[in-house]
């Protein structure tokens, strides 16, 4: 069985980075794309008058129209009055719960919003997934999303994800609370995921991950089954929701609270922690030198921040589900300075009014308003792209780069604006995108 997975996976792996893609780029006609403003996060002042130059899925050049020299045969596509800067990445999205928009109201007790979460998710049809499913990726899409993190529960969004044209990520969501064995569980993940690998394998914009739930809602034998799979596949990338709440943290502390309770009414035998906290937690279980990506990380110490920085473990915030829950402050400037990679989300919209990461950043912004623009933008771009180990190739503007590229609006009004700021405190639609070199949205 894992021999099976593994050759699957590795094919794929070797299909999305190996030379067949430099051969099909080199086939590829060239396109210039020229914009009145190019943010690249790549330096640190906007290019006037730009243009950039592309082969296939690659940038091949950038910088001033003036300065471009004749490039025979090319297509060219004049942008106008637009700001172009990288694809926005999303770390963080539950594309399962889009239908539940304004649905499940949040009440003061983050337990009783996880309750009432449950019964609407098990009420739900699989049609009702698919169709917010699609809605969530239109939306992300229209927004300037071109790189998108998904934990999936039901695996709907598999095959829409693979066809959307979106860059993604696909996170098989691991949760066995509720069942009688880890093993059998986990053997019944890893044949789903076969069978989904076999009928719509890996693409060079998608592929998958694994994501532990919680360190509550996950047994230590299902962290050990799946660690030992890491161990064999250390490619694959995960993320787990972390130290979200303050219910969480009195969880692992003394084992009590309206968390503890509730976890012992759903399973009487599920072993709690104690005298710990979420992240020590999941360091004794071997599990932060595997994590690429915790969630949330509201609730932690400064101890738990060094583990992080020490284990490489990159962190997405997700500003609008953290004001719709008032969670504890998110702890930014101690991440920071711990050098903590830290990036953007905007979980599902049974906890946000939009996947627009342009709200993600007026929100985190107004929450941390001695951050540069700049450097918010970042967290949507270019320290996106490092946290999930693609800062090689996405989130910037450059040479080499793939071509994953928005524009937004640029009116002549806005003349002596500081343009990232501009950038960050947008609020429309995009009015251009590009994913892997092809265009999947433009505003005529």
């Amino acid at each position: 069985m894992r021999a099976s997975l593994s050759a699957v996976f590795c094919d794929a792996l070797a299909f999305f980075r190996g030379d067949f893609h430099g051969k099909l780029a080199a086939m590829a006609q060239r396109l210039i794309l020229y914009s009145r403003l190019l943010l690249t996060m790549d330096r640190e002042h906007p290019i006037e008058d730009g243009f950039v130059l592309l082969q296939g899925p690659r940038i091949l050049q950038v910088g001033r129209r003036r300065d471009l020299d004749p490039v025979p045969s090319a297509r060219v596509l004049d942008l106008g009055d637009t700001v172009l800067l990288p694809g926005l990445i999303n770390a963080h999205c539950h594309l399962d719960f889009t239908h539940l928009w304004r649905k499940v109201p949040y009440r003061g007790s983050f337990i009783d919003w996880l309750r009432r979460m449950g019964a609407a998710t098990r009420a739900s049809t699989p049609g009702q997934f698919r169709q917010g499913i699609r809605a969530g990726i239109q939306q992300s899409l229209a927004y300037g999303t071109t790189t998108l993190c998904d934990v999936s529960t039901t695996l709907e969004s598999w095959p829409l994800l693979r066809s959307s044209g979106l860059r993604s990520i696909l996170f098989v969501e691991l949760l066995d609370l509720l069942q009688a064995s880890p093993k059998d569980y986990w053997k019944q993940v890893q044949e789903r995921v076969l069978g989904l690998l076999k009928r719509e394998p890996p693409t060079p914009t998608f592929r998958w991950g694994l994501s532990p739930h919680t360190p509550f809602t996950v047994s230590r034998e299902l962290y050990r089954l799946a660690g030992r799979y890491l161990e064999q596949h250390p490619r694959v990338p995960t993320t787990i929701h972390v130290a979200e709440s303050r219910e969480e943290a009195r969880l692992f502390k003394d084992g009590r609270g309206p968390l503890g309770s509730s976890l012992a009414r759903l399973n009487p035998h599920w072993v709690l922690p104690r005298n710990t906290t979420p992240v020590q937690y999941l360091k004794h279980a071997g599990w932060l030198p595997k994590l690429d990506l915790g969630v949330h990380l509201n609730a932690v110490k400064g101890t738990d921040i060094r583990v992080l920085a020490k284990n490489r473990v990159a962190v997405a915030h997700c500003p609008g589900s953290h004001e719709f829950f008032g969670h504890p402050a998110f702890p930014y400037e101690k991440m920071k300075r711990a050098g903590v990679r830290i990036c953007l989300g905007t979980d599902s919209l049974a906890s946000n009014g939009s996947l627009s990461l342009f709200r993600e950043m007026r929100i985190f912004r107004q929450a941390h308003p001695h951050v540069p623009a700049r450097e918010v933008l970042s967290l949507a771009t270019s320290r996106a792209a490092e946290a999930l180990g693609a800062g090689r190739e996405l989130g910037r503007i450059r040479p080499g780069h793939l071509a994953d590229l928005i524009g937004i609006p640029l009116p002549r009004s806005s003349a002596g604006r500081d343009p990232f700021e501009r950038a960050v405190q947008y609020r429309g639609q995009v009015s251009f995108a590009m994913v892997h070199g092809e265009l999947r949205f433009r505003v005529p």
